[in-house]
This record gives structure tokens, C-alpha cells and sequence, in this order.
């Protein structure tokens, strides 16, 4: 939840954090309020912009016990006034999408809940993994190896039906046997891929060329505007 009176940081705020949902493969309920409306029900992170937004009274906190309070303002006073308030984080009101995923990382546990999983079959067994670690996947007959950022995975499953359960974007399927998530490519040139893990290039099929380059277009200038 975002409370502001300033519509255009509300909207940008919430523009920065559909970005980063996205990004992280988590199911985010974003709203906005210009006053208090009482505590989120089920917890969450409340944004509070204290350069235009009521003052908070430190007893209304009391009804936050799974809520993280990130202050937002441009003046350093207002943030050290805040520091009684004991928020999870400080964030300018003008801040970029690096820091808005800063915050976020620190704000963890309440949002680990929205997390999208996979849920794939290895022979006998499962494999379970959070969608954000899935770096990329690659065909190996009707196994799937799956690049994440813990390590080398193999899940009993075709890549074509692991491909119909991500969702798009972040992941894009740059060859027939070789999908992968936006953020994890470092450079494009031409109708090659390099992946920013280890440098690996991959080749793109010639009819998904354009097709990657605006889907890469798009989501640069998402998070780098």
C-alpha cells in the first residue's frame, strides 16, 4: 500500500513496483490511499510518504505487527524523526527502480508469501523451486535442465509444457529448446543472447529475433527509466 497525497509519486511508485513483481515472480496486491485506513489485514509494506501524507502517531503502529513501514521523504530530518516509528526502510521519493528493489530485498519476509513456485516431476521424486531463482531452461530429450541460482537442476519434464506454465514476461522462449528470464541477460547482439551468470551465449531462432529485442527493449527501459 502506498499512502500519498502526491498522485504522480503514487503512480510512479506503483509503476516501479508492478515492475519489480514482475521481475521477482511474486503476486503483489498493490493499492494506494491518501490517509489511513487502518492496517492490511493479511500484513504486507506500507509505503508512507511523510513529505505530504498525514503524521503518523507511533500508537497506530502498534496495529502493524506484519506490516513493514517504509518512510518516503526528500528531507534527511524527516527521516531521523522517523527512526521512533522503527521503519523497515527509507526510501527518497524521486528513487529508481535499483532502490526500490533494495527495499524490497530488505522488506523479504513480507512478501516471501507471494511467492510463484514450480512444481515439476523428477522421476519419483519432485522438484520445487521459487519461479525468481529460474534463471533459464534448456531441452534435453523429455527432461528439462533447469539453470537457477543456486545450481544446476533436471526436472522429468518437456520444456514446451514447462514453457506453458511461466508467465510472459519475465521469461521468454528465445529457441525451440532454450527459454529464459529477462533479467538474467546481460547483452544482445544480433541473433545471440549472453547471459550475465556465466557469460554463455545462446543463439536465437531467426523468427524470434525481433520479437526478443523489443521484449528486452521493453524491459530495460521499464526499470532503467
Amino acid at each position: 500500500m502506498v499512502c500519498s497525497q502526491d498522485q504522480a509519486l503514487c503512480g510512479r511508485l506503483l509503476r516501479v513496483l508492478s515492475h519489480w513483481a514482475e521481475e521477482a515472480c511474486v503476486e503483489l496486491a498493490l493499492c494506494q490511499t491518501t490517509a489511513w485506513m487502518g492496517p492490511p489485514k493479511e500484513g504486507g509494506i506500507l509505503f508512507w510518504d511523510a513529505d505530504s501524507a498525514p503524521v503518523l502517531v507511533p500508537e497506530l503502529l502498534e496495529d502493524l505487527p506484519n506490516t513493514a513501514l517504509v518512510l518516503l521523504s526528500a528531507n534527511k530530518q524527516t527521516a531521523i524523526d522517523a527512526y521512533r516509528y522503527h521503519p523497515a526502510a527509507f526510501l527518497r521519493p524521486d528513487a529508481g527502480y535499483k532502490a526500490v528493489r533494495r527495499v524490497m530485498d530488505q522488506c523479504f519476509p513480507f512478501w516471501r508469501q507471494g511467492l510463484k513456485w514450480l512444481d515439476l516431476p523428477f522421476r519419483r521424486e519432485r522438484v520445487r523451486l521459487p519461479l525468481c531463482q529460474l534463471h533459464c531452461a534448456e531441452a534435453d530429450g523429455r527432461e528439462t535442465l533447469l539453470y537457477c541460482a543456486g545450481g544446476q537442476m533436471r526436472a522429468s519434464f518437456p520444456l514446451g509444457k514447462l514453457w506453458e506454465e511461466l508467465p510472459s514476461p519475465p521469461f521468454i522462449r528465445c529457441q525451440r529448446g532454450f527459454l529464459v528470464h529477462l533479467g538474467a541477460v546481460q547483452d544482445m547482439a544480433g541473433g545471440t543472447i549472453v547471459l550475465k551468470d556465466d557469460h554463455r551465449e545462446v543463439a536465437v531462432s531467426r523468427q524470434l529475433v525481433k520479437d526478443v529485442q523489443q521484449a528486452l527493449l521493453l524491459w530495460r527501459s521499464a526499470r532503467e527509466g
